[in-house]
């Protein structure tokens, strides 16, 4: 009797290790954990990082090369006399993306002595590994990746009026008197040579050329020609007679002109940091890192809701080794603003995962949905 006895008791503890060693388990893993005995999955959890564009507006302001000459030949007052660059903030806008916290990667480790029943378990990951659910299809679709595009303007061919001979022909006669006898003969030799023209010179050309051009429309919109143009003709010289106009006066009263650029900046939102520089912005030398001199501060200001203030200190328990729960996040809803010099560009509401806590649940029989961009349990079924 006792022996039979005793090989209940051993069978029992053999049923009971099996069952042990055929545990689904998770277990949080760094670089330093060691390797684990049996085959499974990595997975890990979800954290948000704050894309900040900023878009400047550059203004170049250029001398024309008869800037000396503008109020004397043109009469024009205000001419650009230097060469300057202005920046202007026009605005900031936010963005959020989903990255996988490197501080919350976990194993499922499923043993090979599993049952019919424990085998039949799935687990459903994003592209970069965030948990999608477990043992179920995840009804939530991946952000799609937006490529961004930057058109750079340029602008050639600037002040191209001023591009014109800077030699002109200038022809000496020379007369000699030649005296042979009682006869004299004049003779006349003409020498040719070119000069440089001076920048005097070629702003009383490019003025000139103004008068011309003015006075070439007016008589196009007079009808002095008496040639009949159709509509069409008489819009196309038109403009091109206010364009050539135009590009003859940028020589004296300078050229500006303006591009946008936008700046993207990335920042991961630090619980402890509420206030975090984005850049550094002034209207003469533009944007600059967070860590220059230069410049005044763009700054990402972070405010907490204390939504989860009223949370059990255990519902955050560190996952220990070999658990049968797995983690899963309950963000926190904060508010997101941008401001330069207390003027706020953008401010948004929005659940961030990593200010929030990292709880359990058990998964072994059981259909779990998590949101990929939070981490928080979504839908959840117990068989």
């Amino acid at each position: 009797m006792k022996h039979y006895f005793l090989m209940f008791i051993i069978c029992s503890l053999l049923i009971i290790a099996y069952q042990t060693e055929a545990q689904i388990n998770v277990t949080s893993v760094s670089s330093r954990s060691v390797k684990p005995e049996k085959n499974g999955v990595f997975f890990s959890l979800p954290r948000k990082i704050i894309k900040v564009s900023v878009t400047v507006k550059e203004i170049e302001n250029m001398k024309g090369p008869y800037a000396e000459y503008a109020e004397q030949l043109m009469g024009i007052s205000n001419p650009i006399m230097q060469n300057t660059m202005e920046y202007e903030l026009v605005d900031i806008k936010m963005e959020t993306l989903v990255e996988p916290d490197p501080e919350q990667i976990f194993f499922i480790e499923i043993d090979d002595k599993s049952s019919k029943e424990e085998k039949n378990f799935s687990v459903n990951l994003t592209s970069n590994g965030i948990i999608r659910s477990i043992n179920g299809i995840s009804s939530a679709k991946e952000a799609q990746l937006i490529k961004e595009e930057y058109k750079v303007i340029t602008q050639e061919d600037l002040f191209s009026m001023s591009v014109n001979p800077s030699l002109y022909r200038k022809v000496d006669t020379i007369i000699r008197i030649v005296t042979v006898d009682t006869n004299t003969v004049k003779k006349r030799f003409f020498n040719t040579y070119f000069e440089e023209k001076s920048t005097e010179i070629k702003a009383r050309e490019a003025a000139d050329m103004v008068s011309r051009i003015r006075e070439g429309r007016f008589n196009l919109l007079t009808g002095y020609q008496e040639t009949n143009y159709s509509p069409k003709t008489m819009k196309y010289m038109d403009e091109k007679l206010q364009l050539m106009d135009q590009e003859y006066i940028s020589l004296f009263k300078g050229l500006k002109t303006e591009m946008l650029n936008t700046y993207t900046f990335y920042l991961i939102p630090d619980p402890n940091k509420l206030n975090q520089v984005v850049c550094k912005f002034s209207k003469e030398t533009g944007i600059s890192e967070a860590t220059d001199n230069k410049g005044r501060e763009v700054i990402l200001n972070i405010r907490r809701s204390g939504t989860l203030t009223q949370m059990p200190n255990w519902a955050s328990s560190v996952v220990d080794a070999r658990s049968t729960l797995i983690p899963y996040r309950i963000p926190e809803i904060v508010r997101l603003s941008v401001n330069y010099l207390g003027k706020i560009y953008d401010e948004q509401l929005i659940a961030l995962p990593q200010f929030g806590i990292v709880s359990r649940v058990p998964f072994v029989k059981s259909k779990i949905e998590f949101d990929p961009q939070t981490g928080c349990v979504v839908k959840i079924y117990y068989e």
